[in-house]
């Protein structure tokens, strides 16, 4: 009896053993295609001031930010997230040799979460990356992502295609596209590229879901082919603006007659706006439970277009100022203290 149960321990062990080896087979083996696409990968770093109305006056504050990108082309061309670069007023890019680079926005989405930033001097034979269709994943196949969660550069996580979330934006301005994955993505992986099997970009992380604050395995990432539709095939245009449609209720709030308009938040320092003479809301407040900052200019037109809540009037305004040449002037229209003015700049 003893022998016969030795033997069967014995299979007991053999068979855990080769479960062991078989899942461990089954297992993806990310290391190459890992060493092929993670020197595109870079970590970004923001610094914007941000001024709010106090009872001692006008207060500045300096804020910094992180976050990641991946290198499209050899011209330093950075496709990363809006919310890492829309409003900030320095970006630095730190390439994988230790290297850091100056950087500016080029353009910005803030509705999709995409945003692309060029290196000013961009060094000789950078490493770049292909994309993908990403139409064509299907739930349930492997992705990986690369980034700098918590400013640890280069890290990759593993995880599965979960689903394809198609919705409007809040305000029904934009159609989006997030892929959501189960790859962990904590603070510092916004912007970063997820990858498919192939090593090809299919997606810039956006944001996660969580009731901790950290990765609970609900994360999304804009998909690569609405990076395409909105600008990666278009003009690149870049206000520097931080804007909040307005409503009926918050334009009654603030005394304003343009239901229909757009209240500037913040303006980035040395952007189009900026040298435009927008100014930036500075008195924070509560609006339907909403926070933001009041004071700062109503957007009314672009140009000769005046602005509409609607998909075709934003993209009217983006070819607006995509079109306008060089050397011609850009005109925007605000209320601000009560009237109407006209700001213009001629375009560099």
């Amino acid at each position: 009896m003893l022998f016969r149960a030795t033997r069967i321990y014995r299979h007991l062990l053999l068979l855990c053993s080769l479960l062991i080896v078989s899942s461990s087979a089954l297992a993806t083996d990310f290391s190459k295609v890992y060493a092929k696409v993670k020197d595109s990968v870079v970590t970004i770093k923001t610094n914007k001031y941000v001024e709010k109305e106090t009872e001692e006056g006008v207060v500045s504050s300096q804020l910094g930010g992180i976050g990641s990108g991946v290198i499209l082309d050899k011209d330093g061309l950075i496709l990363t997230a809006a919310h890492v670069v829309h409003i900030a007023d320095r970006i630095e890019v730190n390439t994988n040799d230790g290297k850091t680079h100056h950087a500016t926005v080029i353009s910005s989405i803030p509705f999709a979460d995409l945003a692309l930033v060029k290196m000013t001097e961009p060094p000789k034979n950078l490493p770049t990356v292909k994309t993908g269709d990403s139409d064509k994943m299907r739930i349930g196949q492997e992705v990986f992502v690369v980034g700098a969660p918590y400013g640890l550069s280069q890290t990759l996580t593993v995880g599965h295609f979960s689903g394809r979330r198609h919705s409007d934006n809040e305000n029904g301005l934009i159609d989006t596209e997030f892929l959501q994955t189960d790859a962990p993505i904590n603070k510092g992986n916004s912007g970063g590229p997820m990858f498919n099997t192939k090593g090809e970009v299919i997606g810039i992380v956006s944001h996660i879901r969580s009731s901790s604050g950290g990765s609970e395995g609900l994360g999304f990432a804009a998909s690569i082919n609405m990076a395409r539709d909105l600008f990666l095939d278009h003009e690149h245009v870049w206000a520097g603006m931080e804007l909040v449609p307005m409503s009926p209720m918050m334009a009654r709030a603030i005394n304003a007659p343009y239901p229909d308009a757009i209240l500037v938040q913040q303006v980035a320092y040395g952007s189009l706006a900026d040298k435009l003479g927008i100014q930036p809301g500075r008195i924070p407040a509560i609006i339907n439970g909403r926070k933001m900052l009041l004071g700062g200019d109503v957007i009314i037109a672009f140009g000769d277009h005046p602005i509409k809540l609607s998909k075709e009037s934003l993209v009217t305004a983006r070819e607006y100022m995509g079109g306008v040449a060089v050397g011609e002037p850009i005109e925007m229209t605000v209320f601000r203290d009560g009237e109407q003015i006209k700001l213009s700049i001629i375009k560099e």
